[in-house]
């Protein structure tokens, strides 16, 4: 029977490694397209974006309007679960596909192993604010960030966002805020 490897990126001392910094090897996924008269984003063989399908099943493209005012991002998370399968952690490349507002069509693949190459969980804190018992229980079960990409024009945005527990309340006098999730640009493209 063929012995499996670990990945010698991951943390824990499963792999005899301290957990910080902190790594990933799963991730939630999602991705919104703005400013764009088309769109097309595929992921772990899911459609993301404004291409639709009709009445009769066949695909057409819909504007997809600008972004929503305020702090949306901050809201923004990903719904796609994405575990690792068969020792990897990104089961595709990201595809797309969009006409920017000046209707020039556009087209790139996201190679998300390149991007996070290190599997470094991108945060805001330092490791004396975070606390200790929720870092020796990463060791066992390691953080899932999410990584979300933005198409808006001719831009393309990739951001994680991961929630790290802090020994401190993040808002004073609030019991519920002892952690960051913070949204962390990774890589951005413009065409």
């Amino acid at each position: 029977m063929p012995s499996h490897t670990p990945d010698p990126s991951l943390a824990g001392p499963l792999y005899g490694r301290d957990p910080w910094p902190l790594r990933f090897h799963s991730h939630s996924f999602d991705a919104i397209c703005f400013n764009t008269l088309a769109c097309s984003i595929v992921y772990d063989r899911r459609q993301f974006g404004t291409q639709k399908l009709d009445q009769r099943g066949e695909p057409y493209d819909d504007i997809s309007g600008e972004p929503p005012f305020g702090a949306w991002r901050q809201r923004w998370t990903g719904h796609h679960s994405v575990p690792p399968a068969n020792g990897r952690t990104f089961p595709s490349d990201v595809e797309i596909k969009w006409k920017s507002l000046s209707g020039d069509w556009h087209a790139a693949t996201l190679d998300l192993d390149k991007i996070f190459r290190r599997r470094l969980v991108l945060h805001n804190v330092a490791r004396e604010d975070v606390k200790e018992a929720w870092l020796d229980a990463k060791s066992v079960h390691p953080v899932s960030p999410d990584i979300l990409v933005e198409v808006n024009d001719r831009t393309i945005n990739v951001f994680m966002r991961a929630l790290v527990v802090t020994e401190v309340a993040q808002e004073p006098g609030n019991a519920n805020s002892h952690f960051r999730d913070d949204l962390m640009l990774a890589w951005t493209h413009h065409d």
